[in-house]
Parts: C-alpha cells; structure tokens; sequence
C-alpha cells in the first residue's frame, strides 16, 4: 500500500500532549481510501489507566474520566462491548478482559487480547487470561473466570463488587454460591437467595450444576481459600489493560493481514506507541453522520494498520470503533477538549475507556 500524509494543523497542549491532524491517502491496488485521522503524542511519563463503571453499566468517555482520572491529560475509548445474555437477563459488558490499578475487572480462563500497561512501566499487548483455585479443606476447584457473564454446569466463577448487579445487570444464577470474606465463608447460597449483589469488601464463588453437591456441603465459617491471578502471555503482570481487537503494527511493521471485509470503512480508534516508548493514539473520526445518527465513513482495518505506520507508530491495536470513537484532551484550564468532533454531539455511552495520566 502507498500511503500520503499531510499535515493541516498541530497543537502543543500544556500537559506536554502533542497533537496533530492530517489527510491520508492510501492507494491499494486500483482502489484508494482519504480519511481525516488525528494523532496524539503523550508525554514522556504519561501512561494509561483504565476508566469504567461497574460491570453492566455504561457511561460517556467525559463521565468516567470526570470521575475516575480528575489529573489526566487525554482519554480515548477503549474495548468492544455486547449485549450478552446470563439467563438472568441481557447484560452489556466489555467483550475481552480487564484491569485496573493491578487488579483483574473482568476475565476467561482463556487468553484474551489485551493491550496496556505492565506493573515496572512497560507498555503490554498481549493475551490475558484468569487462573485460580477455590480451596475448602479436602474440595478443590478450578476458577473458570472472574466477573464473567457465563457459568455453565463445570463453571466456578468469582464475582467481585465491581459486577453491577441489581436490576441493571443480573450475573448468571449458580447452583450454589460461597459469599466469601477474611477468608471464610460467610454464607451458603441456595434456592432463591443466589444471585444478590455482591457487597463491598466480599467476593461470591459461583458453581455451576456438576459442582452443586460439593457446594453444599460447606458451612458458614468454614476456612476457604481463594486465587484468582493473571496469566499474561509474556509473564508480566499488569497494572492497567483493556481489551484489544486486531494488531495492526508491530516493531515497525504491519502487523495485520488484509481480506476484503477488512477492508470496509469505518471510523476508528488506534492505541499503541511510538519507537522512543511514548503512548500514542490515532482516530478516526469518519466522514459524517447517516440518517440514524452512526457515525459512516474512514478507514479500513489494513488502511489504518499501513497510516499508524506512516506516522510513526512501533505498535498499534486496535480498539473499538464506529460510534464508540471518542477521544479528549485536556486544555490549561483544566477543561476537558473534545477532539474527535464536537463537544456538542452526542457521544456514545460505553462500558469502558482508557485515560492518560503523568506518573512519576
């Protein structure tokens, strides 16, 4: 692909975020694609930080940065997200999984495509997933997930205060469920009492149907211990990370393989960073609107992988796009600017997104 920037305009914000915007062009074969794209440059000691609300509910980017990253400097949005089904309800969660401040969100015992920050600093992408155990005396079981929407009859599921809960996003009903705390039991759930929120400072173990009889068998104070760690696939451990959708470039070059399908154009975000290590984002705004409100036009998936490249990205992922795409910078004044278009258009409530903060 031959690929033609040109810059229009570029800022300098106070907090050391450069941003820029260009015209691309892109020619593959006998087609082309022109798209606006926006490009910001982090400072030196920014690194990114996971901004949500609790699991089942979703928020505009400006909320969850409003609340949680009060000193950050940019936010952009963060993972796919559907409607899944618990067989308690519909529940909108993150697709892939999660992590804040080191600790797990969201997680499968099977590795997912996460893109972050590790625990000395590094920048991460990769794949993540939860391992566990739930021990009581003689009983042990394999934890299948974290905050996770399915059980299933061999499931064990840990679920943490960060699960909404409540009429807004009911968890998967267990057979039977450990309300666990200071490492004990503090109650065993049955028949219509499974499925409460899960209080501050507690933990719920949900089994599935095969592990109903060994369950039951547990009393109240009993001692229980209970892992659930990260497995990266480099074994680091994170500190922040949110999950990811394809990798587009990587240690300079593209990274993702082209199909026609890819190909479609579409408003898009980009994450990654640049070869002296400084985070770096690119969006996509699109073209415009249709009749419905959804954000039409941009780039394809190959496109953006060959433009993040051109403009200087050592890795780029991508995360969720179309009417997600949401970025902000903050300006002097403390106030938060809204660069992907303007402030006043309606933007997209979502479960999760990813906001740069300077550490020092």
């Amino acid at each position: 692909m031959k690929v033609t920037t040109t810059r229009t305009s570029s800022q300098s914000y106070s907090s050391g975020v450069q941003f820029a915007t260009y015209n691309v062009k892109v020619v593959y074969g006998s087609h082309t694609q022109s798209a606006t794209v926006q490009k910001m440059v982090m400072p030196r000691h920014a690194t990114p930080k996971l901004v949500h609300r609790r699991l089942g509910w979703t928020a505009t980017l400006r909320d969850q940065i409003g609340e949680q990253a009060p000193h950050g400097i940019a936010a952009i949005n963060g993972d796919f997200f559907y409607e899944y089904s618990t067989g308690q309800g519909r529940v909108i969660l993150p697709r892939s999984a999660s992590v804040g401040a080191g600790t797990i969100v969201r997680a499968d015992d099977e590795d997912m495509r996460v893109v972050g920050l590790d625990t000395h600093g590094q920048p991460f992408t990769g794949m993540m997933r939860v391992a566990g155990t739930v021990t009581r005396g003689s009983d042990s079981f394999v934890v299948s997930g974290l905050n996770w929407h399915w059980l299933g009859p061999k499931g064990v599921v840990v679920y943490t205060s960060d699960w909404a809960d409540g009429s807004a996003a009911r968890r998967p009903l267990p057979a039977v469920e450990w309300v666990v705390a200071d490492g004990r039991i503090k109650e065993v759930r049955t028949g219509s009492t499974r499925g409460k929120d899960v209080a501050s400072g507690t933990r719920v173990v949900a089994f599935g149907s095969d592990y109903a009889t060994a369950a039951k068998r547990a009393r109240t104070g009993d001692s229980v211990s209970v892992s659930a760690k990260q497995v990266t696939s480099t074994g680091v451990k994170l500190q922040e990370g949110v999950g990811r959708g394809a990798a587009l470039v990587r240690d300079g070059g593209i990274a993702f393989t082209c199909s026609e399908l890819t190909n479609e154009e579409r408003p898009r975000t980009t994450i990654g960073w640049t070869a002296k290590g400084r985070w770096a984002t690119l969006i996509v705004p699109g073209t415009g609107y249709d009749s419905s409100g959804y954000r039409i036009g941009g780039l394809g998936l190959p496109q953006e992988a060959n433009v993040a490249r051109a403009l200087g990205f050592d890795s780029a992922d991508e995360v969720d796009g179309g009417g997600s795409v949401t970025s902000y910078v903050r300006k002097g004044d403390k106030t938060w600017d809204r660069v992907d278009d303007a402030d006043s258009r309606w933007a997209r409530p979502i479960p999760n997104g990813l906001a740069f903060v300077v550490r020092r």
